[in-house]
């Protein structure tokens, strides 16, 4: 029901596709985060339920639009719809239909991953990242060819020429909290790393104590944080600045972004923060290493160790303009990398296989 990095790269891919000429439908739970941001944007949207992977009604409806739409593609990024629209597929070629290839998008495995699925359910299933993509592959049974990765894009033209400013209450509170800011893009769940940082600021504000560490987004984990940051002794140091519609204005107000992960298939707020020209710790963890090069575009740190953590955040407010010289480094490499338009043309490769 919240949005993080996977909701806004689905938004980005239906408006890249539509202006690529395609026509482009979302299908997500009502109420929920990703339904609010379409419809801002202009996007067409149809709430759908997908209480569980035999659920009924979401069956038909799918169904219902599968006939009448005849999409060239699905693509599926949870596991209850992927199951649906594998199975409507299916059954749309036993009413007469074509059989329509169902790509599964996945950002994260956990435990020893079945073959059936992705060798005979998927047309192909799509990681963010190498790394993810080996621990499908620990399944020898799995066919390499199964799994792609496809780099998430990223909007770096959105980025530079952003016009957006921050919300007041996160300016009024910089405001009357001057000092080096830390800025931290991610859904609040628990392997984002955000209690990492909370527990190194104790050790960092005592070389600078008017350190900053502002926190975006939103999720599950709100109420933790809220009790660590008292329990710690934060409260005039930590911004919970709730979720921000452009996150390029938070970066640009920011002396560094930190990407302290425990978890991470990829990541996406390391990548922008390269691009602006901010400098940049990330974790050595997962499908991290894939978008940072360490002291050459940025700093990386094993994941959850605080004292480490402390160490390279005092390092960069110590030595600002070394700090900087690394962060000019990474427009080149995320550019290269991480295009909406890259992205694009090898998702349409994808769809059109």
């Amino acid at each position: 029901m919240n949005i993080g990095g996977q909701e806004l790269q689905a938004l980005q891919q239906m408006s890249a596709l539509q202006a690529a000429g395609f026509k482009t439908l979302l299908l997500c739970k009502p109420n929920s985060a990703i339904l609010q941001r379409a419809n801002s944007l202009g996007l067409a949207a149809t709430p759908t339920r997908f209480r569980n992977a035999f659920h009924i009604p979401s069956f038909r409806q799918l169904l219902h639009l599968v006939r009448n739409k005849d999409p060239i593609a699905i693509v599926s990024h949870g596991s209850h719809d992927a199951l649906l629209s594998v199975m409507v597929s299916r059954w749309a070629t036993l009413l007469g239909g074509r059989r329509i290839p169902v790509l599964r998008v996945k950002t994260f495995q956990h435990g020893y991953p079945l073959s059936f699925a992705y060798n005979h359910l998927f047309s192909k299933t799509l990681t963010p990242s190498h790394h993810l993509r080996s621990l499908f592959l620990v399944n020898r049974s799995i066919k390499p060819n199964k799994i792609e990765v496809l780099y998430p894009g990223i909007d770096f033209s959105g980025l530079g020429q952003a016009n957006g400013v921050l919300p007041e209450h996160v300016r009024h509170w910089l405001d009357a909290h001057p000092g080096p800011v830390i800025s931290h893009g991610a859904i609040l769940r628990g392997e984002k790393g955000h209690r990492v940082i909370l527990n190194a600021l104790v050790e960092v504000k005592k070389s600078f104590p008017n350190v900053r560490y502002l926190i975006a987004g939103e999720g599950q984990d709100r109420p933790l944080l809220e009790a660590e940051i008292k329990t710690l002794g934060l409260d005039d140091h930590v911004y919970l600045t709730g979720i921000l519609h452009e996150i390029a204005p938070l970066l640009i107000a920011s002396t560094l972004a930190v990407l302290p992960s425990l978890i991470e298939p990829l990541g996406m707020f390391q990548i922008e923060a390269q691009y602006l020209g901010v400098p940049t710790i990330a974790s050595r963890v997962g499908g991290i290493p894939e978008t940072i090069l360490h002291e050459e575009t940025g700093l990386m740190v094993e994941p959850g160790k605080v004292r480490a953590w402390a160490d390279a955040i005092c390092w960069v407010l110590q030595h600002p303009t070394e700090a900087k010289q690394m962060a000019e480094g990474g427009k080149a490499f995320v550019t290269a990398k991480f295009s909406m338009e890259r992205n694009t043309v090898e998702l349409i490769k994808l769809i059109q296989a």
